[in-house]
């Protein structure tokens, strides 16, 4: 076994001195977890879903964008997506129209309805941000990301 492969060997579970505390993706998972449920809380009173939330914070930053579009960068599947933006559109939060190179290619777009009601989920869930990353520096939070956009980059669709 080489030097990296046995620094790393009790992060796997197929390794023997594997201790799952020590797996990072139990930790990805709780925390992913943990956070959902805690944005849920809010979300349930302002009649959003996470999937909601998710699509029109997508929006808010990205403008325009195809259903596709939308499910890649919420790594979601096309059909849940698709069934969201439907539902967010008779809500009045997005508008639905066809590309205007391709009118097969349905783009969304964000209204200052699904503006407002994002804006106050932000509002509202700020604390949920700062409880998360309280003693938490700067230099930590943009490591940790770089790190975690390394990982993501590292799996494969296959």
């Amino acid at each position: 076994m080489n030097q990296k492969s046995k620094h790393l060997s009790s992060f796997k579970p197929v390794s023997e001195d594997f201790e799952f505390r020590q797996f990072p993706f139990y930790w990805v998972m709780r925390l992913g977890n943990k956070y959902t449920h805690q944005m849920e809380k809010t979300l349930k009173k302002l009649d959003l879903n996470i999937t909601g939330w998710r699509v029109g914070m997508i929006l808010r930053e990205n403008g325009a964008l195809s259903i596709t579009e939308i499910s890649v960068h919420a790594v979601a599947r096309l059909p849940t997506i698709t069934k969201h933006v439907y539902k967010m559109q008779e809500q009045g939060l997005v508008k639905i129209r066809p590309r205007e190179d391709d009118g097969r290619v349905s783009v969304v777009t964000i209204t200052q309805q699904g503006l407002d009601k994002i804006e106050s989920v932000i509002a509202r869930t700020t604390k949920v941000f700062d409880a998360a990353f309280e003693g938490i520096t700067e230099k930590q939070l943009l490591e940790l990301n770089e790190l975690l956009q390394r990982i993501f980059l590292n799996i494969s669709d296959d």
